[in-house]
C-alpha cells in the first residue's frame, strides 16, 4: 500500500465554511475509479484548504501516483457546486 497526499485549496485560499473530513474523504473515495487503485481516503480541514492521504495499491515506484490522484481531486471538486473554485495548487504557500 502507497500513501500519497494531495492538498487543495479555496480561492486565494481565503477562509471558507468548515469542511467536515469525513465527507470530504466519502466525495473523493466516490470518485475514485477503478484503475485508480484507491483503497482508502482520510482528510485533514483547515478553514482554506484540504489535506488529503489516499492509499492506494500503487507501486512504490510508480511515478505518475501524484498526477493520478491530484486528476481524481480536481474530477471531484468540479461534482460539488460549492468546491468549483477549489483546486490543487501548483505551489503551496
Amino acid at each position: 500500500m502507497r500513501l500519497t497526499l494531495v492538498a487543495f485549496a479555496s480561492p486565494g485560499h481565503a477562509a471558507r465554511p468548515w469542511l467536515e473530513p469525513g465527507d470530504v474523504a466519502d466525495l473523493l473515495y466516490g470518485a475514485a475509479r477503478p484503475e485508480e487503485l484507491v483503497e482508502h481516503v482520510s482528510a485533514s480541514c483547515g478553514p482554506g484548504h484540504v489535506i488529503v492521504g489516499f492509499h492506494t495499491r500503487h507501486a512504490p515506484t510508480d511515478t505518475d501516483v501524484t498526477a493520478i490522484l491530484t486528476g481524481l481531486v480536481e474530477r471531484a471538486l468540479s461534482t460539488r457546486p460549492e468546491l468549483a473554485a477549489w483546486s490543487v495548487p501548483t505551489e503551496v504557500p
